[in-house]
């Protein structure tokens, strides 16, 4: 069971979020003109915020409530140029899960199945202490109960 969740970034770009099997994450988004850089094609950190959000989210899914996670190194490999309209699906996976390191990839591909960005990189397995605990007196309170799932809900491409 992942910690308690905090609005932030994720709410700010619009992402749709969707738990897959476990070890598995879905984050989805339609860009639009917003999302683009000076050349007119979607901006590498677009790509990047939903291939980390997707592959961070695959494992803290799986961490016990005294757990958290956070990234430690990745790398992207950006493959296709996406345009404003596209509808970018970003799927990450946990390929290990260690005692405090844990190796993910993620692959975000457009709504015709083409592979668009590859990333793979490694996260950090932290423990919280009895007091900042999820439940613990006086843990940092916490915004909001999400949808549905592990970590939010809401709909993915189809």
């Amino acid at each position: 069971m992942p910690p308690p969740r905090h609005a932030g970034f994720v709410e700010l770009l619009g992402l749709e979020e969707s738990a897959g099997p476990p070890g598995t994450y879905v984050c989805a988004l339609t860009v639009d003109a917003r999302h683009q850089n000076i050349q007119g094609v979607i901006h590498g950190s677009v790509l990047m915020a939903l291939l980390d959000t997707a592959m961070g989210h695959a494992l803290s899914a799986g961490l016990r409530p005294d757990e958290f996670c956070s990234t430690t190194q990745w790398s992207v490999q950006f493959l296709k140029a996406s345009r404003p309209g596209d509808r970018l699906i970003a799927t990450g996976r946990v390929v290990q899960k260690g005692n405090r390191i844990a190796f993910l990839e993620g692959v975000c591909r457009n709504a015709a199945g083409d592979e668009v960005a590859r990333a793979h990189g490694t996260w950090y397995v932290g423990r919280l202490d009895a007091a900042r605990a999820p439940g613990a007196a006086g843990a940092p309170p916490t915004a909001g109960t999400p949808p549905a799932g592990p970590r939010g809900g809401g709909p993915t491409a189809s």
